[in-house]
């Protein structure tokens, strides 16, 4: 599955990924420990767990591509 950073400037394919991770109102991913993009930027926390909600269940839905 791919996800499209809010900027549009970054494509990640979730299946290389370690994890995508919350802290405040900012998405992040991180492939290893020396490599970590920024995914999206959201003005409260549990407006960026709605989206982190939202990953999820598009790729429990198989969906092939994920915008943020």
């Amino acid at each position: 599955m791919l996800i499209r950073s809010q900027n549009k400037e970054v494509l990640v394919t979730l299946e290389l990924l370690l994890d995508i991770e919350v802290s405040g109102g900012i998405i992040s991913a991180r492939r290893d420990m020396g490599w970590c993009c920024l995914l999206g930027e959201y003005s409260t926390k549990e407006k960026a767990m709605k989206v982190l909600d939202m990953i999820q269940e598009a790729y429990a839905n198989g969906h092939a591509d994920y915008q943020i």
